[in-house]
């Protein structure tokens, strides 16, 4: 990640992997990292309800009062006094009042955010920055739609392709756990050739034991049986010793839970309370399919998305059950934890 940001803004980056893989940390710690001269300007919209353009930009923008149309330049001076490295989500990226009030008064347009962000960064790249645009849990605006109808979305890579291949102003990176999102991404034929897909997945046994030494595990065989390299899980792990549970025991109590979240997944399944809209249609699951999935797992740990029905495949994908790789073609359970459940219940 370093090298790439070392280097001229040529690509999109694509970063995405299995839920609680550390994509978020791998990334503050990357930009708390950085040498001088750069700037982040870093927004995660995880919880955010984004539904409109008009959301979108009252979470991208900090009105500076006062301000008149040409304090472009200002703003980026103030930004150099401060030293700031990330503007975060909770600050939003300075705006002067009166170029907010003439550019978003009326309407709501995002082709005016992309024009107002591009000056910015223009300007910052004058002055000697290297500035980075990062958008975390980026699925969570999907639906967004802009003022011509379309989604926002695509506007947006449209945006990012121009920062990156086109004016080489600014490294722009995006994030999600959501793979169905990403494999629409990796499809869409105008990213090709302009995008790059990261993959930030659980970590392999040799990485695992040695983030269990940082946290003072002990049984590390014990450990790697029940979660892996699953770093949100040794999050949990850490959490449970320190109310006082031994780590079998608070292994144990975590394996229990995913059972019982599995379990109760299942029961509804069995009595036609999930539906699943597919290729424009809203279809029943049905549990015998889910189950013969179930037990493919039992046998193996991953595999190819042709040995799985596609409707059946995304559903689980969806749920969290599952996670899909769309760069390599394959599927497996989202945690050790839920493998484990899985083969007990069926």
């Amino acid at each position: 990640m370093k090298a790439v940001l070392s280097g001229e803004p040529n690509l999109v980056y694509f970063v995405y992997g299995p839920i609680n893989s550390g994509k978020t940390a791998l990334l503050t710690k990357v930009f708390e990292e950085l040498p001088e001269g750069y700037i982040v300007f870093y927004f995660n919209f995880r919880g955010l309800n984004i539904q409109e353009v008009d959301d979108l930009i009252k979470v991208l923008f900090e009105v500076e009062y006062g301000k008149g149309k040409e304090a472009i330049k200002e703003i980026v001076k103030e930004l150099f006094k401060k030293e700031v490295k990330i503007v975060e989500e909770a600050r939003g990226i300075p705006i002067p009042e009166k170029l907010f009030d003439h550019l978003f008064g009326k309407e709501r347009k995002s082709e005016d955010v992309f024009r107002y962000l591009e000056q910015l960064f223009r300007e910052l790249v004058r002055s000697g920055k290297k500035p980075a645009f990062v958008l975390d849990e980026l699925q969570t605006i999907k639906e967004v739609i802009n003022a011509s109808g379309k989604p926002l979305i695509e506007g947006l890579f449209n945006f990012m392709v121009r920062l990156t291949k086109e004016t080489h102003l600014c490294h722009s990176l995006c994030s999600t756990s959501d793979c169905l999102f990403i494999e629409k991404i990796y499809n869409n034929a105008r990213l090709e050739g302009r995008s790059e897909y990261l993959l930030v997945d659980d970590l392999d046994r040799e990485e695992a034991f040695k983030v269990y030494k940082g946290f003072g595990f002990n049984d590390k065989e014990l450990i790697w049986d029940y979660i892996g390299g699953k770093l949100g899980d040794m999050v949990r792990l850490y959490e449970g010793k320190k109310q006082g549970l031994g780590e079998e025991e608070a292994l144990k109590k975590m394996h229990k839970d995913v059972k019982a979240r599995l379990s109760d997944f299942l029961e509804r399944v069995e009595y036609g309370k999930k539906f699943f809209e597919y290729e424009g249609e809203r279809i029943r699951i049905e549990k015998s399919k889910v189950i013969e999935i179930f037990q493919t797992f039992c046998e193996r740990d991953v595999l190819r998305k042709e040995e799985m029905v596609p409707l059946y495949r995304n559903y689980l994908v969806s749920e969290n059950i599952l996670f899909y790789d769309p760069v390599e073609g394959t599927v497996r359970p989202q945690s050790r934890l839920i493998h484990r459940a899985i083969k007990e219940l069926v």
